[in-house]
C-alpha cells in the first residue's frame, strides 16, 4: 500500500462519521460540502490531488455555515490529520505516489 493509500484509508472513516453525524442533526449545507470532499477523497490518485483537497478542506471556517459542537470536533480532527500529512510529506520529502 502507498502513501497516498494509507492517508484516504485514515481520512475516510473520519469523513463517514462526520457524514453521518451531519445527516443525522439535519446540516445539510454542511453535509453538502463534506460530501463533496469525501468523493474529491476517494478520487484521489497524486500527491497532488490530496494537497488540493486538503486546501479546499481549509476553506470550511469561511464557508458560513454554522457547527454543532460534535461536528465542530469532527472537523478539527480531520484538519489535524490533514496538517500533520502535509507536514510529514514536507519534511521527508516523501513522494508518495
Amino acid at each position: 500500500m502507498n502513501a497516498i493509500d494509507t492517508v484516504k484509508d485514515a481520512l475516510r472513516p473520519k469523513f463517514e462519521d462526520l457524514l453521518l453525524h451531519l445527516n443525522s442533526t439535519d446540516q445539510m449545507a454542511a453535509s453538502g460540502f463534506f460530501t463533496k470532499l469525501f468523493v474529491d477523497l476517494n478520487a484521489v490518485a497524486s500527491e497532488e490531488q490530496l494537497l488540493e483537497l486538503f486546501i479546499e478542506l481549509s476553506t470550511t471556517a469561511f464557508l458560513g455555515i454554522s457547527f454543532d459542537e460534535l461536528a465542530l470536533a469532527q472537523i478539527d480532527d480531520i484538519l489535524m490529520t490533514a496538517e500533520q500529512v502535509s507536514q510529514t510529506f514536507s519534511v521527508t520529502g516523501e513522494n508518495p505516489q
